[in-house]
């Protein structure tokens, strides 16, 4: 009986060190998968985006043919203004500019971020209503007839239109001009610009 004794003292440490083992191995395989899910909402973030690209920028290079706006400005302005057409205002309104006031006699009120002094303060605001996206791309242009934006319009390059907008008053955000530059140039949207003739 002896020799059977210490023969299942041998065998349990290495029953435990095999299970041991087992639970090692199932702990980094679990943590590998987890590791695996920021790609895939990475992935259809981007396929997000260009969706959203895509459905608007034919009508901004036809616009810029029109009036010489830079479709790369136009398209980062909605992405800006509209969060990607996800905001409230994109969603319910078809605004994708941010732009207050009433459309037809349409309107929407809502919270929005201004800066006064430096200082970011929410106030509740009244913005344009459109029935299609398109309405509010026309609209846009329409709005930036005014003349403390005929600079845009007449600037050589993105960035140039995109300071010329910040200064004409488009926005309160002292770092206006800067995040539409950032947005062209992450995404390359001057790609989309059209071959312009000022004149």
């Amino acid at each position: 009986m002896a020799p059977l004794s210490i023969t299942k003292k041998k065998i349990l440490p290495i029953i435990f060190l095999v299970l041991a083992l087992l639970l090692c191995l199932s702990f980094v395989l679990n943590n590998t998968q987890k590791k695996e899910v920021p790609l895939t909402q990475h992935d259809y973030s981007t396929a997000y985006q260009q969706k959203f690209i895509d459905e608007i920028v034919l009508e901004a290079q036809a616009l810029q043919q029109q009036t010489n706006l830079f479709a790369s400005i136009t398209i980062a302005q909605a992405i800006l203004e509209s969060d990607w057409g996800r905001s409230d205002l994109a969603v319910d309104s078809h605004n994708l500019f941010g732009i207050k006031g009433s459309f037809n006699d349409q309107s929407s009120t809502l919270p929005t971020d201004e800066f006064e002094n430096g200082e970011r303060i929410t106030i509740e605001a009244s913005f344009k209503k459109y029935d299609t996206i398109q309405e509010s791309m026309v609209d846009h242009i329409d709005f930036l007839n005014g003349g403390t934006y005929e600079a845009v319009k007449t600037s050589t390059d993105y960035k140039e239109a995109a300071y010329a907008l910040q200064n004409g008053g488009y926005a309160t955000d002292p770092h206006y001009a800067e995040k539409l530059i950032e947005l062209i140039e992450q995404f390359k949207l001057n790609k989309y610009d059209q071959q312009r003739s000022l004149s």
